[in-house]
């Protein structure tokens, strides 16, 4: 697992209309502020959107706005609106777990992946622990 760039700048991206909870910021203001390219900035934007943790508005005072409270926005929100799950191997894989060591069986009865599972749990749970209002300057 690795944290790219893009959700590194979904965080900050994130982490600005925090800061400006309840007020719509066009996305050159957020790019500039964020130091984050414009064009990746929108990109970014609409995954946020389609994750539901962003909604777009229209016109000459358009821009963006959280869809939620910025306390109940976790890291793990946004790595999961901009990558989706987290899985640290293909076993593990939420909706069609498979073990090809146990020809479907799924990772019980692999040491290494149940193993495996509880540290990606781990990830999650912490991730999901940090809410975007702890990094607002």
């Amino acid at each position: 697992m690795k944290l790219t760039q893009e959700i590194d700048y979904a965080f900050r991206i994130i982490a600005h209309l925090a800061a400006h909870e309840g007020e719509v910021v066009g996305a050159p203001k957020i790019a500039e502020a964020m130091t984050v390219p414009e064009r990746f900035t929108l990109r970014i934007l609409r995954k946020l959107n389609l994750g539901g943790l962003t909604l777009s508005k229209r016109g000459a005072k358009g821009g963006y706005i959280l869809n939620r409270p910025a306390e109940s926005i976790s890291l793990y929100d946004i790595i999961l609106a901009i990558d989706g799950p987290i899985e640290l191997s293909r076993c593990l894989h939420a909706n069609d777990p498979y073990c090809n060591r146990f020809n479907g069986h799924g990772i019980e009865g692999c040491k290494f992946h149940r193993s495996i599972y509880g540290v990606q749990r781990n990830i999650i749970e912490e991730l999901q622990s940090l809410k975007i209002t702890n990094f607002i300057d």
